[in-house]
Formats: C-alpha cells, sequence, structure tokens
C-alpha cells in the first residue's frame, strides 16, 4: 500500500502527518491567488451565475481581477486602510470580489451569517469594531435600521443598483464604488495594487457558529489559508474543466476556503446556486461536476434519486445492475457510469464529486453514490483550521471515517485511553492566530508544545486513519465513568421509520445519575400518510423502535427516556445542533412542568 502519512513519535505522543496523494500546487498568500488566477487561466469563465430575468451571465478571472482592483482601490482611497469591513449577503459572485477587495491590500474582512437575526448582526458589527458593510439589498431595510443607531460604521455598501432615497451620505453601491476606483486606477492610484501583504497579520475575523458555546472570533491570515489551499491541492485532484456549484453559505469557512479559493486556485469554474430548493435544476443547467455540502443536503438528493428509481418500477433491475456493477469493479473494470447512464441524465450527467464535512454521512448513502460512479468522500476541519484538517481519498475511502490527515498537517490524540481514543490535536500552517480579544481562551486550546486541541474525540488507526467519536463537550459521560457520543444514538434515531431528526443529551437527575436521552422530531405526513395514529400512539409506535435500539446496546447505554416533538431543532447555518440551546429548551420545559424526563416520557413537548 502506498503511504499517505508519516507515522513517528514526538514526546511520547504518536504523530501522523499528511503527505498527499497528488503533487501540491502552492501559493503564498491570497492576493497571489488571484494574480495567478487571472495570469494562468486568463479569459476562462470562472463564474457563472443567472441574472434577475433568469439567463445566464459569465465572469472571467480577469474579470474578476480588475473588478477587485478598482474596488479596492476606492475602499482605500475612502480611507479604510487597515480597517474591518463586514460582508453579508446570499451567494453570489459579488461576495467574493468584495472579499478579495477587502483581504487583498484594503483592510480584515469580517463574513457575517446572513441567517443571523438584526440584533445580533450588530452585536458582532459592535464585537469586531467593524467601520463599513457589504451587503445585497435583501438587507437594505436591515441597514438603514441599523445605520440610525450605529456610529461606527462609516460606509454602506450596497451590492444592487438600487436606489437610496432617504438614506443618508453613508450609504452608496457597489458599481458606484467600482466605477471610482477605475477612474482612480487611470490617475495612476496603486494604494490598492501594490499594496504589500503581510502574510502573518489577521485579515480575516471570522465568527464561529457556536454549537456548544457562545460564538467565538477566528483570527485567520493569509498564511494560514494558503496553506490549507496548498495542502487541499495534495489530496483533491480537480481540473480547469469542473463547474463547481456553491451552495453552502460563503460565510462559512469550508465553503470560504473549499468553495471559493480552494476551486479558484485549481481554475475551477464556481457556479452560484439560486437556493436549496433549485439543486437539482442548477446541477443540471450549469454541467456541475463537483459539489462541496453537508451531509442532509446528499441525503435529500440520495432520497429523490431513490424515489424516482421506485416511481419507475425499475429497482429490481437497479438492484441487480448494481450487483454486475460492483463485481466487474473488483476486476477492474468500471463500467458504473455507463449501466446507470439513465439516472445520471437526470442527476447530474457531468456530476462526478461530492465533498461532505460538518457531520457524519450514512454509509449507505456513500455506497449509493459510489455505485453510481460518483466518488464521494468526507472532509473534517475546524474554523480554527482553516479548516481542512482531514479527508477520505479515491484510493482508500472508508465509511464512518474522515481518511488521513492532508498534507503537512499533523495529526495527534491526546491521552489516549485504553482503546486509542483521546481528544484530536492538530498542528500545521492553518491553524489559527488566536481568538479575538480572548487571549486566556486561546491559550486554554493549546498544548505547551503547541498542538492545537480540537475539541473534537476520536483515535487514529494503524494505517493512519482518522475516525471521530464525538465532541468533547456533548460527550455524556454516565455515573460509572463510561462514555458514550449523543451522534452514536442520534444516527440510529434518525432511521426509525416516521422520525425526521433527532437529539441525544445526558439527562442528570436530582439525586445525579445521567441518563440517556433524546427528543424525536416527527415526521407528520409520514404518520398522516400511515393510519393517521394519535400522539399516545405514536409514542408507543417508537417506544418499541427504541427498546430494539436499545438491544443492541450495552446496558448502560441505554436510552432510558424520550419526548416527541414536531419543531426543527435549531441547527447552524452548516445544519449542526445547536445542542446547548436545545437542551436549554427541554430544560425549560421540564422546570415549567416542575418533571423530570421519566415523567415526560414519549409526551409531546410542544
Amino acid at each position: 500500500m502506498r503511504n499517505f502519512v508519516v507515522d513517528y513519535s514526538q514526546n511520547g505522543r504518536r504523530v501522523v502527518k499528511g503527505l498527499g496523494y497528488y503533487e501540491k500546487k502552492p501559493v503564498s498568500d491570497l492576493k497571489q491567488l488571484v494574480k495567478n488566477c487571472a495570469r494562468e487561466y486568463g479569459n476562462k469563465v470562472g463564474f457563472k451565475f443567472k441574472s434577475s430575468d433568469g439567463n445566464i451571465v459569465e465572469k472571467t478571472y480577469i474579470q474578476l481581477d480588475k473588478e477587485i482592483d478598482s474596488l479596492g482601490t476606492a475602499l482605500v482611497a475612502k480611507g479604510l486602510k487597515g480597517r474591518r469591513i463586514a460582508i453579508i449577503s446570499e451567494n453570489r459572485y459579488e461576495w467574493g470580489l468584495c472579499y478579495y477587495a477587502i483581504i487583498n491590500g484594503t483592510g480584515i474582512g469580517v463574513p457575517l451569517d446572513k441567517y443571523l437575526p438584526r440584533e445580533e448582526i450588530e452585536n458582532l458589527v459592535t464585537r469586531g469594531q467593524v467601520e463599513a458593510i457589504f451587503y445585497s439589498a435583501s438587507y437594505h431595510e436591515m441597514m438603514r435600521e441599523i445605520s440610525k443607531t450605529n456610529k461606527h460604521l462609516k460606509l454602506y455598501i450596497c451590492m444592487d443598483d438600487i436606489a437610496l432615497e432617504g438614506t443618508d451620505e453613508r450609504f452608496t453601491t457597489l458599481q458606484g464604488l467600482i466605477e471610482e476606483g477605475c477612474l482612480l486606477l487611470s490617475e495612476g492610484n496603486r494604494s490598492f495594487v501594490d499594496a504589500e501583504i503581510d502574510r502573518n497579520a489577521m485579515s480575516i475575523l471570522l465568527f464561529t457558529s457556536g454549537t456548544t458555546s457562545v460564538s467565538k472570533g477566528v483570527k485567520l491570515s493569509h498564511a494560514n489559508i494558503a496553506a490549507n489551499v496548498t495542502s487541499i491541492s495534495g489530496v483533491l485532484k480537480l481540473y480547469p474543466e469542473d463547474v463547481h456549484l456553491s451552495l453552502l453559505p460563503l460565510h462559512h469557512t469550508f465553503e470560504n476556503t473549499v468553495g471559493l479559493m480552494f476551486m479558484m486556485h485549481m481554475g475551477v469554474c464556481i457556479a452560484y446556486s439560486q437556493g436549496i430548493k433549485y439543486i437539482a435544476d442548477n446541477i443540471r443547467e450549469f454541467d456541475v461536476s463537483i459539489l462541496v455540502a453537508v451531509p442532509a443536503i446528499f441525503e435529500a438528493i440520495y432520497s429523490r434519486v431513490q424515489d424516482g428509481i421506485r416511481k419507475s418500477g425499475k429497482a429490481g433491475l437497479v438492484k441487480a445492475l448494481t450487483k454486475v456493477s460492483r463485481t466487474l469493479k473488483k476486476m477492474g473494470i468500471d463500467v458504473r457510469r455507463m449501466l446507470f447512464r439513465s439516472i445520471l441524465e437526470k442527476l447530474g450527467p457531468k456530476l462526478r464529486l461530492l465533498v461532505s464535512g460538518a457531520a457524519p454521512m450514512p454509509a449507505d448513502v456513500i455506497r449509493g453514490y459510489e455505485d453510481l460512479g460518483i466518488t464521494f468522500l468526507q472532509g473534517y476541519g475546524l474554523t480554527e483550521t482553516s479548516p481542512v484538517i482531514s479527508t477520505s481519498n479515491e484510493f482508500i475511502n472508508i465509511p464512518g471515517t474522515i481518511g488521513f490527515p492532508i498534507s503537512d498537517v499533523e495529526v495527534s490524540i491526546d491521552e489516549p485511553d485504553e482503546n486509542g481514543m483521546g481528544e484530536i490535536l492538530v498542528r500545521g500552517g492553518n491553524v489559527m492566530l488566536g481568538y479575538y480579544e480572548a487571549q486566556e481562551e486561546t491559550e486554554s486550546v493549546f498544548t505547551h508544545d503547541g498542538w492545537f486541541r480540537t475539541g473534537d474525540l476520536g483515535f487514529i488507526d494503524k494505517r493512519g486513519i482518522l475516525t471521530i467519536t464525538g465532541r468533547v463537550k456533548s460527550m455524556i459521560v454516565f455515573t460509572n465513568g463510561k462514555k458514550a457520543f449523543p451522534e452514536e444514538y442520534e444516527m440510529l434515531l434518525n432511521n426509525i421509520p416516521g422520525i425526521r431528526d433527532s437529539f441525544a443529551w445526558g439527562y442528570k437527575t436530582k439525586d445525579g445519575d445521567i441518563q440517556a436521552c433524546a427528543k424525536l422530531v416527527l415526521d407528520t405526513e409520514y404518520f398522516k400518510n400511515n393510519g393517521d395514529p394519535t400522539v399516545e400512539e405514536i409514542g408507543e409506535m417508537l417506544d418499541k423502535e427504541v427498546k430494539k435500539i436499545n438491544k443492541t446496546l450495552p446496558k448502560y447505554k441505554i436510552i432510558r427516556y424520550f419526548v416527541m416533538s414536531r419543531q426543527d431543532l435549531v441547527k447552524t447555518t452548516t445544519l449542526k445542533i445547536r445542542r446547548s440551546i436545545e437542551q436549554e429548551r427541554i430544560q425549560k420545559v421540564l422546570d415549567d412542568k416542575g418533571l423530570e424526563m421519566r415523567k415526560m416520557h414519549k409526551q409531546l413537548i410542544d
């Protein structure tokens, strides 16, 4: 077997360092990345999106480069050199344009979560000491309201050409600034173009999703992102002919680094999705070959594929052909895409690579895509690591694992137990500068010898493959000292017919006992189409299913009690459960009723 890692010991720790699988394409900073794209790919179409009238608009890499220089020159002229500038908008070409104009010679970029309520946006703008903000037209009224009380923001820049009546002189448009910058450039102003990049200084301030705590500001540099982009180029084989569908929110580090910067670095065309409900259409009309997303999206797409197969009456034929193709593939003969051409035509005839992150992916879904001839890879990372730490690959791809560390990234396990499990540690050029205005917290997540504590628990097998078992903060520690993880319960519970989603946690009783409990989110349509049972009847049906699961678990790990809900779980924009919020919500119901979980067992709580 070829070597994907270097495996050695240091200071009593086993260290696994990624070697990559392909020749790396290095880049030193993000300004160089953009200039390389313009020089290397020139007039190649780098971006596609739909205009308001439904026509597909194309932009080249050279066009992007010129517009960045014009916009950046205008921003510097507005006195924003070294200042913090935020962005809030839907995924679109202008998002990347504004972002690069900020970080490649103007100041510090502060991407904001487009789904946040106004109060939280105001809070982050204040916390981040933001002095200007780019926004799309859908946020115009919000910006007008913010402008009435926020005196720190000096400039509000709308990405769309809209009427600005009723706003003060602080409001302007993106196109207006580009035109101003173009004029300044023609007059010889090179303040932005010739600006030197401090690779090691904070250039990006990203706020985490805060699944288990309050969001933290993560300080990232050009060197951090460039190191990650370079490393990823050694593990993902992409081509200038590829088209990536930008779907995950661009403010999120996964889409930011992988879906924008890495795709550009490899000359891939980026197509901007119109939204989740248009995914299927966008994949086909943009000739998408690559999709980076989260498990929930891939599961939904796969479910539609399976529904289509069942409705066509060809489920038996597909099953037989799958068996044949698997046998032939073992013999070195790959006929998958030929055998399943009709399915791929409907799904997306050029779709070849899916990359998932943020949460575990069911093994049957991974195998389902692979059976169609679509490579499915799982990655792992954190905002603090720019973000990618490891990924599976086309040579060794084991469902349930997250593959080898990527090129030049080192991984170790802190104080592994008898099973080799412990907190995952990471070291490399991709690791953040630290947390914003939180020196103590920064120091707490680094070991004395410079390793970053991820907060995730996992183990490394003999080959160097990494497996995640759960989060340190969400881990359930029973009174006997044994441990369990919510994720392992949730994967089992989500397979119960009629369960749309689930949340598991360690419930502490009044006498101090820790019990594994769960909240089950009901699929109301399922039950309506299956006899429309009462709440009590549903509770009894689910109780039987949970007991079946419990028979497969050690006695100490069994799910003691569950409650039911019709409401969606509170999640981040990448669909991770906000565990602290969910636990607080359930506890509030218990407190209001003055009951413990055993008294709420099988009850509907909303």
